[in-house]
């Protein structure tokens, strides 16, 4: 991976921390339970997980030639993570939903999107700080 790319992991990955930090002071004055703080953490890591996966993916399809080869790996590693994102709602539902709030996971999980929304304001926030050091 480029240094540039790194930088754009860094950043949307620090936005996903950002979302989850604000979610659980949220959640600290409206329900604060521990079943919830873990399930904002682990929404987190799943995310976490999710866009280094998306990020691999779209790495390895810039290498790749063949317009069909990287269609099909997109779209097979698309569906293998949405059912991984599925099978692991589907457990903590059955199983585990006294200890990790399923509603505070899907909300973790939605920190990929704040992230993504996060990142070009943590740009520049870095790049003061770049110019300051």
């Amino acid at each position: 991976m480029g240094k540039e790319t790194k930088n754009l992991l860094l950043e949307v990955s620090a936005g996903i921390a950002v979302f989850t930090a604000a979610a659980m002071a949220a959640a600290f004055f409206i329900y604060p339970k521990g079943s919830v703080f873990a399930g904002l953490l682990l929404g987190m890591v799943l995310a976490l997980v999710m866009f280094l996966s998306m990020a691999l993916v779209l790495e390895n399809s810039m290498e790749t030639e063949d317009p069909k080869t990287v269609q099909k790996w997109t779209m097979i590693s698309t569906v293998v993570r949405y059912l991984l994102l599925i099978a692991t709602m589907v457990i903590i539902i059955s199983r585990f939903s006294g200890h990790i709030n399923p509603v505070a996971v899907v909300i973790g999980v939605l920190g990929l999107k704040a992230g993504a929304f996060l990142q070009p304001v943590i740009h520049k926030i870095a790049g003061i700080w770049k110019k300051e050091a």
